[in-house]
């Protein structure tokens, strides 16, 4: 059993990850800003990361870290968070005699790249360098995303003699979520139903992390003293144009109809348009996410997307019925 301190504890993924490692038996210590979150497994600190030094108590008697909190809406403190907070943090982890530290980063660090397929030797983002050249995506992702690259850059930056994993999740989504396609707009189908969802369930992503920290911690008799990527990706998940038709057999429910989608080169042909950018990049919804180095290393998912989307069918048919 390992004594692991969560950041973000109380967030979406944080519930979800916290049950996991309580599940196989750890002692888990979460952070929380405003309040503590309801599971009472856990032991609860109050802690601001803007002062990670804060935590030097709490991280003498921890084994590993597992950092989750991040600044995804607000442009005026990404950084701060994202990458000064975490910074820090990991500094402070390494002062501490921790043996592992896992961090959240995201799918998004690849920006839009240039080849379909993305594993873990695809670039990243150059947080220096105009993120409308490198991403196509609305305003207030750019900035996560460079925020994102930039974490992951100072933590390497640090070059930390602990186990550390970069966690790289693709769209995490809970089951009552899975079918929210359904309620788009005939536009928006026209345009998305051709791209891959990119779907992982929240329980699997909280297993692969959990899997990740025990396969890390289990390095003997130290620290490997490297930094290890993992895509936390469902590469078996499917498009939108499937999961609509599925559903639309199951239930016959109009919301699920697809009647026309574009080809993919029309849909090209917009984001060039748009972002004018030279050169051919592809957009989260068109690339091929590779999970190949998460199951090398011995993970096996507990759910797996394709069935947590029959199962969310099912029920929807089952009510439909």
């Amino acid at each position: 059993m390992a004594k692991v301190l969560v950041t973000g504890a109380t967030g979406r993924s944080g519930g979800h990850v916290i049950s996991s490692l309580v599940g196989r038996g750890h002692e888990v210590h979460g952070l929380y800003r405003s309040a503590p979150g309801a599971n009472s497994a856990v032991i609860w600190h109050q802690v601001d990361l803007s002062q990670p030094e804060a935590l030097a108590p709490i991280l003498d008697n921890c084994d590993a870290v597992i950092h989750l909190a991040a600044e995804l809406r607000d442009q005026r403190v990404m950084d701060a968070v994202n990458v000064e907070a975490t910074r820090r943090l990991v500094a402070l982890s390494e002062e501490r005699g921790i043996r592992y530290f896992g961090h959240a980063s995201s799918i998004v660090i690849y920006g839009s790249p240039r080849t379909r397929l993305v594993d873990e030797q695809t670039p990243r983002l150059d947080p220096s360098a105009p993120m409308t050249k490198q991403y196509y995506a609305e305003p207030y992702m750019l900035d996560y995303a460079r925020t994102k690259a930039a974490g992951e850059a100072a933590i390497e930056a640090l070059a930390p003699r602990m186990t550390v994993d970069f966690y790289r999740p693709g769209v995490v989504t809970e089951d009552a979520d899975l079918l929210n396609a359904g309620n788009w707009s005939k536009a928006r189908k026209t345009f998305a139903a051709y791209r891959r969802n990119q779907f992982i369930t929240a329980f699997d992503t909280a297993a692969a992390i959990t899997h990740l920290m025990e396969r890390g911690l289990s390095v003997s008799p130290a620290p490997r003293k490297t930094i290890e990527a993992y895509n936390i990706v469902d590469d078996d998940g499917g498009t939108y144009r499937s999961l609509l038709a599925n559903a639309y057999r199951a239930t016959g429910d109009d919301r699920f109809k697809v009647s026309l989608d574009v080809p993919v080169l029309l849909d090209m042909g917009k984001d060039f348009a748009r972002y004018r950018n030279p050169g051919i990049r592809f957009p989260l919804g068109m690339l091929k996410l590779s999970g190949t180095k998460l199951r090398a290393a011995g993970f096996v998912f507990p759910v797996g997307i394709n069935r947590a989307i029959d199962a969310a069918i099912a029920r929807l048919g089952s009510k439909t019925g």
